[in-house]
């Protein structure tokens, strides 16, 4: 029931029946427009009621038929369909019905089907259904997705669509297809199974059918390779043997796994490739050839063939032959043909046996064989017959010789063999009464010789071999009978040497021979040569007998060194012979000959430098000289990488081989004579180089590879050869492929072929890049390639809908555009370049060729008829061929939208809170649209622009307004809170846009005020404020001003400021106002450093804001800085490296802050140490600059500078001292000295003097002097070296002529005073034959000298125990009463256990003028003094006043050397380091002095005491005090038969409450386990001055008679008693009755079993005790007042070290002293 409101207080009744009501109160009430399709009729009832009381009514029935409008769009059943079509099939097959409805009525829901734009389909436009239009072949489409539309018959109509997709289904129609019919593959042999290739057919169809199985049919009966059935890859079986099987031609068959089957073959050509796995084989293992001698030059001997199966060069065979041919011999290197090199002599060489090399050509691995070839010479008949003697001459006696008695032999001989060399005799002519057998040449008399007529009987015996032809030779036997004078001419001599060089020179004169008669007349005789002269090499004068040379030919030296001439000098009644034997001397006539020609050496390369390679040889056959060779290369451009050693013919590398530059090259191998003229003879040499696989292979593939999409899978897509300089072995290829290149491709292993595996598809990807490896089995190298798919017209264009929808509004002019439909073609390049044209309703449409936009041919009208149209475009590609595509456009006329929406006014204001919430209506807009239509006439509100924030939104709603209808308003909403801080006002632009096309809209603007509310605090323009002041800042000075905002509006933005805490000594004032800081009072840094304040700001509503403020009082730099020394003392080793730390620079500063950081310099010119160090400016550290050099420069100092940031300075003088080393060895002015003793020389004359240097600076410096041995007799003194004699030289009376020269050899030592020191030593030899020294009466002497000295000492020990005995009674009681002072003195007297032996008992209660002269000789008690004596006083404090200073003077200027030395000694020390601050013997300590006016052999011969028997210790010598010129005493050992523990109480601390120096070292102090930490903690304890006089009250009355000192006894169980010291020096000069007191040795104790155990923490020198550390007080209360450690905890050594009680051995160590390191 519908309720008309009411007017006026009188019912009247209003009712306006309208359509628009109607819907509009439907819409109302059901929340949707009325829809004919859900309720077509509505049964109406209208009730009109009044308001009157009582109220009156009536009813109306109204109906309302709604009648029908195209507002339903057609609809089908479903939104994808999906069919399925087998391939082959003909044209007109149906696939599919498609059905679609609508619900509107009449025309408005008819419906007709369209839109199939596919070529190979149709659709029937009322049935809808789908057949095929062609037959269908899946390989070229397999799935097809199209949009049919349903259209009503509506005005205007509407649309549906749907998508089909069509799938064609397979059919085994295609054959596997190989991408090539032929594929050419290698492989080495020799390998073990081995991938090859893959082969890949493409099987077009699908499923079973497309799915590929390979085997091989034919071409491998032996299986020796293996297809992979399913992956097509082809490997090896097992190794090949190219000698076997050189090439496969396989078959290789693909099949589908469709039905039925089909297949297709490809043939596979694969080459076995060849390694050098064969050598070569001679035809036999040894040949044996014969060749006669007189074969010239270069006759055939024999040809030699080898042959080798592998190929190429590894079957390509070369010769040579072994140096046993002796160079006779030269071979063909390539036919194997031998030939001879020279002319052969039997004779010489009977037979030649050598080996015959074959090698192959192999560049990497050549094999070699030899084989035997023995070569028999054969004999030539070329030697005649040569008889032994020649002439014959025979003396014999006619009455001694019987007939048929053999006279001589005429023996001669024949080099040739055989026959040729058997040779036979006989008489030249026919001689009476001799005869000669024929076989051994025996000549005998066949008639008595008495008978003979003659005196003389001349025998020509012939020589013949029985050669073909034969040679022969005559020789001459003379018989000569004694018993008949001889009146006829003879040769004085049977036979002469005669000496010729050889190839003498025609005419040059040989010998001059004559015979003569008896008588000595040579008239009538001539001369001729009988024979030896075959050659005609000679002639001679035929009356003077000279012989010359006729010919050179024949005289050779190496043929025939000796050759015999016979002469024959005749009358005419007489002859005579006579041999002259030539003896040839040698010419360099013959060339060094090698022992082969051709010499062939094999070398690996990459050997290095002076590799051998090979050794050649050559023979000279002549002597000498001439004979000697020398070898040489001939330079060439390859020589200079080869040498020979000239002498062994050794020739080596001179360079690396590599193969890569030169495999192989000949050289010209030059052996050279030493004659003169020098000869020269060649060989040739063959150096070829054996690869080594020395060489990484490259690949020099292209950067690019341009593949087409469509080729077929199998297809070589491109060829990589790998480069490789190495000659082998075979590369083989792989490729290295990413996750999208596999199965894409693959490589032949060694053809290096990339062939294509899997289906391109440049719409998917357009480049692949795959790493292509290869290797040489040992080096490997990788090279991309970036293969391009190449793109081929593979994809039709496919429009981005199949069905657009366009609308054009009436008036549109000819010429404007409709839509823009675009069609994409995933291929590129022209096959992706589309194309458009319109194929329908061309009269009213035309389209952009290019980029698909649709325009109209005229101007466009509205037809209610007609209105829209259906426009078919095509889309075609530039492909050859081209690929087509079609859509529809369907083109809808609509009205035109001319009137835009009008606002009711022209502007709008309101105000809103800042606190109003979100949600709020801020404002209502109206407008109206002229329009009519329900597309044109409907608008909508929006904010186009000023709503910062997006703080409002506005709703478009429809309303009813009454006497205007229903009408459309925009709400504007609050969406967001608002901030008057951040926006106080919006100026909105609201715009309402109908929905017509084109759309028209207007604006109005809108202004919205925002209202302030008090909603902030104050805010600080900073967190946290600092201020930094100093401290003598002014009262009342602003030091800082404080700002805080607050962005509410006044009053609620007014800010006051104050202190909120912090302050509470009120040093501060803020000013409210101003923010504004001030100091209040004065601040002091001292007194608080820091102030932090919280200060707050207000403004007055409850809103505030804190912030702190931190202040910070900074100080003055009030404070200089300073340096605690004004001179700091450092020290360094010499030859420390560079940048060594000497020390570190340390000054003070009060000051706080920056002020008190320090920075430390060096001042200009402030010394030599300015270029020598550098300051490290922030640390200190002064670290050197360079090393030091001691001997050069000791030291150096500089000005430190510490300054300040304020600019305040300190400086401070700094001294570094380098410390020496020992760097020299002494050096003897000679290395032997030679002395003699005079007769009568006495006891400390100098017999001579050794004299040493030393290049060492310092104390390293000093020369010392020892004998390796001690002598009875000879002395050296220790600091000038001369040498003196230890006691008289008694003589012996002997005759001089009996006296015999006597020596003595001693060895002396110069060595420096420390222990470390470098020693040298020389040799004396002392000539003592004017002394007894060494004789037997000399030691009887000696024997009894020692037996007295000993009763002598047996008697003062009984002297010296009476005495103590009585002293030590004397003063028992007293020493009882001061029971505690005895355990404060020394601990020496602790040490007595029961069992003890006397000896180790050590007794220190001597005092001065108690002990006995020591200027005599032999032992004495042990006297004060020594290391273990706190006082340590010097002669010039314990001697008498002006004696002493006097003695002490005198001694110094004796010996100015050991001044010289102590003041050395005394600079190294103190350049050791800075002062520990405990005093030492540098610092002016009293000196240890030896007895005033001691000579110094007397000095040191009142030292000499071993153990008890007052001897002087074996290698002890006395050393020097760094200050005083004296010396330290050397120390007297004690022999202690057993070592004894000294223990420490349980309190860690020495049972001692005296000086540490008393202290002696335990076996815990050389184990390391002292206590330190109570030596570390010890500090100077002062005793009472009470104390002090009650020691020297103790003092002996220096009057009383002089006591000895008790010796060394056992005492058992006896109390320990205190040392009495003496008594300290009150004035600085001492009083005329004291005495000078010896020093006394350090006692201690060698423990050798404990060197290997851990040492303390602290360093030392390694002595058992230091020289006390007492002040140097004149007088010295050092015993009584201080007690300072034994050792320093520094380990500076405090002076030389003391004595060493061994039980085996006595000696006195000196250490060196150790740098100070604190």
């Amino acid at each position: 029931m519908w309720v008309l409101p009411q007017s006026g207080r009188k019912a009247q009744l209003a009712l306006t029946l309208e359509l628009v009501i109607m819907t509009t109160a439907w819409r109302h009430k059901s929340g949707k427009p009325i829809d004919r399709e859900e309720l077509a009729q509505f049964n109406l009832t209208i009730v009109a009621e009044d308001h009157g009381v009582p109220q009156q009514s009536s009813t109306q029935l109204l109906t309302v038929q709604v009648i029908d409008v195209n507002d339903e769009v057609p609809y089908f059943e479903e939104n994808v369909y999906e069919a399925f079509v087998t391939e082959n099939q003909p044209a007109g097959a149906t696939v599919l019905v498609v059905s679609a409805s609508d619900l509107d009525q009449g025309s408005n829901g008819a419906v007709t089907y369209g839109g199939m734009t596919a070529d190979d389909f149709s659709i029937h436009p009322v049935t809808g259904v789908i057949v095929t239009t062609k037959a269908l072949d899946r390989e070229a489409q397999e799935d097809y997705s199209m949009t049919v539309y349903a259209k009503d018959g509506g005005f205007p109509p509407n649309f549906a669509k749907a998508t089909v997709h069509i799938t064609v289904l397979d059919e085994n129609d295609n054959r596997p297809a190989f991408g090539r019919v032929y594929y050419s593959l290698e492989v080495p042999e020799n390998l073990e199974p081995v991938t090859l290739f893959t082969l890949r057919a493409t099987d077009l169809d699908s499923g079973d059918s497309g799915l590929v199985q390979y085997r091989i049919t034919d071409g491998d009966p032996s299986g020796d390779f293996h297809l992979d059935h399913k992956s097509g890859v082809l490997s090896t079986s097992r190794a090949l043997d190219r000698e076997q099987k050189a090439r496969y031609t396989l078959t290789v068959e693909a099949h589908d796994l469709g039905t039925p089957a089909l297949s297709s073959t490809v043939t596979l050509d694969i080459s076995v490739l060849d390694l050098n796995d064969n050598s070569p084989v001679f035809t036999s293992s040894s040949y044996t050839v014969e060749i006669a001698e007189d074969v010239p030059e270069g006759s055939f001997v024999l040809e030699v063939t080898a042959t080798d199966q592998d190929e190429g060069s590894n079957g390509q065979v070369v010769y040579f032959l072994s140096r046993e041919s002796r160079g006779m011999f030269i071979v063909d290197q390539h036919t194997g043909r031998i030939i001879t090199a020279t002319a052969l002599d039997r004779e010489k060489v009977a037979s030649y046996s050598f080996q015959m090399y074959a090698m192959d050509s192999s560049a990497g691995d050549p094999h070699n064989s030899s084989a035997q070839v023995t070569v028999h010479i054969l004999d030539v008949n070329d030697n005649a017959p040569f008889f032994i003697t020649d002439p014959l001459i025979i003396n014999i006696s006619s009455s001694s010789i019987a007939s048929h008695r053999v006279l001589a032999t005429m023996r001669a001989e024949d080099k040739d063999f055989g026959a040729n060399g058997s040779v036979f005799y006989r008489f030249a002519n026919a001689v009476k009464g001799f005869t000669i057998n024929s076989l051994t040449g025996d000549i005998q008399a066949t008639e008595k010789l008495h008978s003979l007529t003659q005196s003389q009987r001349t025998l020509i015996v012939q020589a013949m071999d029985q050669g073909s032809p034969p040679q022969s030779s005559l020789g001459v036997v003379v018989v000569y009978i004694r018993e008949q004078s001889y009146r006829g001419i003879r040769f004085s001599r049977n036979s002469k040497d005669v000496s010729l060089q050889e190839n003498a020179a025609k005419g040059t004169a040989v010998v001059q021979i004559q015979a003569q008669y008896p008588d000595g007349s040579r008239s009538g005789i001539t001369y001729s040569i009988f024979s030896g002269n075959k050659l005609q090499s000679f002639s001679i004068s035929p009356t003077t007998g000279e012989i010359w040379v006729e010919s050179s030919k024949g005289l050779d030296f190496e043929e025939t060194p000796r050759l015999r001439l016979v002469v024959k000098a005749e009358t005419a009644s007489s002859s005579s012979f006579m041999a002259v034997n030539l003896i040839l001397q040698d010419v360099n006539d013959n060339l060094p000959r090698f022992q082969l020609h051709n010499y062939v050496a094999y070398v690996r390369e990459a050997q290095g430098y002076d590799f051998p390679i090979i050794q050649v040889l050559a023979d000279d056959l002549d002597q000498g000289q001439n004979g000697q060779v020398t070898y040489s290369i001939r330079s060439s451009s390859m020589s200079g990488l080869f040498k020979i050693d000239p002498l062994t013919g050794s020739i080596s590398t001179a360079a690396i081989m590599d193969r890569e530059i030169w495999t192989q090259t000949k050289l010209v191998v030059m052996a050279t004579d030493r004659g003169s003229p020098r000869l020269a003879g060649s060989a040739t040499l063959t150096v070829i180089i054996v690869d080594l696989n020395d060489n990484r292979p490259t690949i020099p593939i292209p950067r690019e590879v341009r593949v087409p999409e469509n080729t077929l899978i199998g297809t070589v897509i491109t060829q990589v050869t790998g480069n490789d300089v190495d000659s082998g072995p075979a590369l083989f290829y792989s490729l290295h492929l990413d996750s999208e290149s596999q199965g894409k491709f693959g490589i032949h292993r060694y053809g290096g072929g990339v062939s294509l595996t899997g289906q391109l598809d440049y719409e998917k990807r357009t480049w692949y890049t795959v790493t292509i490896s290869t290797s040489d089995s040992m080096h490997q190298s990788e090279a991309n390639l970036t293969i391009l798919v190449e793109d081929v017209n593979d994809n039709a264009p496919v429009f981005t809908q199949d069905l657009y929808q366009a609308t054009l509004a009436e008036h549109s002019p000819a010429g404007s555009s409709v839509i823009t439909v675009t069609a994409t073609d995933l291929d590129s390049g022209e096959n992706g370049k589309v194309t458009y044209r319109v194929v329908s309703t061309r009269d009213m449409f035309y389209i952009d060729s290019s980029n698909g936009t649709l325009f109209i041919n005229q101007e466009a009208k509205f037809d209610s008829e007609r209105p829209s149209f259906l426009v078919v475009i095509e889309a075609r590609d530039s492909g050859n061929p081209s690929l087509t595509a079609l859509t529809t456009v369907q083109v809808q006329v609509t009205d035109v939208n001319d009137n835009a929406p009008v606002f009711h006014q022209a502007e709008y204001r309101a105000a809103v809170s800042e606190d109003e919430l979100p949600g709020s209506t801020v404002l209502t807009l109206e407008a109206i649209d002229g329009d009519l239509s329900r597309d044109n006439c409907g608008f909508d509100f929006a904010i186009a622009n000023g709503n910062t924030g997006n703080a409002f939104q506005i709703e478009s709603s429809v309303r009813f307004i009454e006497g205007r209808g229903f009408q459309i308003v925009g709400t504007l909403i609050l969406a967001e809170r608002l901030d008057f801080e951040l926006v106080s006002s919006y100026n909105l632009t609201i715009v309402a846009s109908d929905r017509g096309v084109p759309q028209q809209s207007s604006s109005v603007p809108v202004l919205i005020t925002v209202m302030d509310t008090n909603d902030n605090a104050p805010a600080f323009s900073r967190a946290e404020y600092n201020v930094v002041l100093s401290e003598g800042a002014e009262t009342g000075k602003e030091i800082l001003r404080l700002s805080a905002l607050d962005p509410d509006s006044t009053p609620n933005g007014k800010v006051q400021y104050s202190i909120s805490s912090g302050d509470e000594s009120e040093l501060f004032f803020l000013d409210e106002t101003s923010g504004a800081l001030r100091v209040r009072r004065s601040l002091d840094s001292e007194w608080r450093s820091t102030h932090t304040l919280i200060v707050q700001a207000s403004d007055g509503q409850g809103h505030f804001a804190l912030v702190p403020v931190n202040v910070e009082v900074k100080d003055i730099n009030d404070n200089r800085p300073f340096f605690p020394l004004k001179t700091l003392t450092a020290s360094i080793r010499e030859n420390r490296p560079q940048n060594a730390l000497v020390t570190m620079l340390h000054a003070i500063d009060h000051d706080a802050g920056a002020f008190g950081q320090l920075r430390y310099y060096m001042m200009d010119k402030s010394g030599n140490g300015k270029e020598s160090f550098v300051v490290n400016q922030t640390s200190g550290e002064v670290r050197t600059r360079y090393s030091f050099d001691f001997e050069k420069m000791n030291l150096f100092h500089f000005i430190a500078v510490a300054v300040d940031a304020g600019n305040y300075s300190a400086t401070a003088t700094v001294q570094v001292y380098v410390t020496g080393e020992d760097e020299y060895d002494p050096v003897f002015t000679s290395s032997h000295f030679a002395f003699h003793v005079p007769e009568g020389a006495k006891k400390g004359q100098s017999i001579g003097q050794v004299l040493a240097k030393d290049e060492d600076g310092g104390v390293d410096g000093i020369v010392l002097y020892t004998l390796s041995e001690s002598s009875p007799y000879f002395e050296v003194n220790i600091s000038t070296g001369v040498i003196s004699l230890k006691m008289d030289a008694y003589g012996r009376h002997t005759s001089r002529s009996k006296r015999e020269t006597r020596q003595m050899t001693l060895e002396v030592i110069a060595h420096s005073p420390l222990e470390s020191s470098r020693v040298a030593t020389a040799q004396l030899n002392i000539d003592v034959t004017h002394t007894s020294f060494g004789l037997t009466s000399d030691m009887n002497m000696l024997l009894a000298s020692v037996i007295a000295a000993s009763l002598a000492a047996i008697v003062v020990l009984i002297i010296i125990v009476v005495v103590l005995f009585l002293l030590r009674s004397r003063r028992k009681k007293y020493q009882e009463a001061h029971a505690r002072i005895v355990t404060s003195g020394t601990v020496l007297e602790t040490l007595d256990e029961p069992k003890v032996h006397g000896s180790e008992k050590l007794y220190h209660q001597t005092l001065p003028g108690y002990a006995a002269d020591q200027s005599g000789g032999g032992g004495g008690p042990y006297t004060r003094g020594g290391s273990l004596d706190p006082s340590h006083s010097s002669g010039r404090g314990s001697a008498e006043a002006e004696a002493a200073e006097d003695d002490e003077i005198r001694m110094i200027n004796e010996y100015p050397r050991v001044s010289s030395i102590s003041s050395s000694m005394q600079e190294h020390i103190a350049a050791r380091g800075p002062d520990s601050g405990i005093q030492q013997d540098a610092d002016q300590l009293s000196d240890i002095s030896g007895e005033p006016g001691m000579e110094m052999n007397q000095w040191f011969k009142g030292k000499k005491m071993g153990s008890l028997s007052g001897t002087l210790l074996a290698g002890q010598t006395p050393v020097y005090r760094d200050e005083g010129g004296g010396y330290l005493g050397v120390g007297r050992g004690l022999n202690i038969s057993q070592t004894k523990d000294y223990t420490f109480p349980e309190d860690g601390k020495p049972m001692v409450d005296g000086s540490l120096t008393a202290i002696v070292a335990s076996d815990e102090e050389l184990r390391g386990s002292y206590n330190w930490d109570y030596l570390l903690n010890w500090c100077p304890q002062f005793q009472p001055l009470a104390n002090v006089f009650t020691e020297i009250a103790r003092l002996k009355d220096e009057n009383a008679p002089v006591t000895t000192r008790r010796p060394f006894q056992p005492k058992l169980k006896a109390d320990p008693k205190p040392r009495i010291d003496p008594p300290p020096l009150i004035t600085s000069v001492a009083h005329p009755g004291a005495k000078t007191v010896l020093p006394k040795p350090a006692v201690g104790r060698t423990l050798p079993h404990l060197s290997s155990l851990k040492r303390s923490p602290i360093s030392h020198d390694g002595s058992v005790s230091s020289i006390a550390m007492s002040p140097s007080f004149s007088p010295s209360l050092s015993p009584l007042a201080a007690r300072s450690p034994a050792i320093s905890p520094f380990g500076v050594s405090q002076g030389p070290s003391a004595s060493i009680i061994s039980t085996t051995e006595h000696s006195v160590e000196h250490t060196e002293e150790a740098e100070l390191r604190i």
